[in-house]
């Protein structure tokens, strides 16, 4: 546990209809995300909640739809990533 809130949670919340839209989009897009690292015993992003991964996770279940993800990547890139 790193202490440091769950995207994949967060995300759970707004596919829930918890959490607005936009604010949701702009908090994952200013999310502190963690390095992702490679462990053979884990074959999907299930192991690490703040990835960018999750993010693609997110879509694959629809709880991001493909617009909410260009949002997210646009402000991504805006930040440098």
């Amino acid at each position: 546990m790193t202490g440091r809130p769950s995207l994949r949670d967060y995300i759970d919340r707004y596919a829930a209809g918890e959490i607005p839209r936009d604010e949701a989009l702009a908090a994952i897009a200013a999310w502190e995300f963690e390095e992702e690292w490679f462990d053979p015993a884990h074959t999907a992003p299930t192991h690490q909640d703040n990835t960018l991964a999750v993010v693609n996770e997110a879509r694959a279940l629809g709880r991001l739809t493909p617009a909410d993800v260009e949002v997210i990547r646009e402000r991504l890139r805006l930040r440098g990533f």
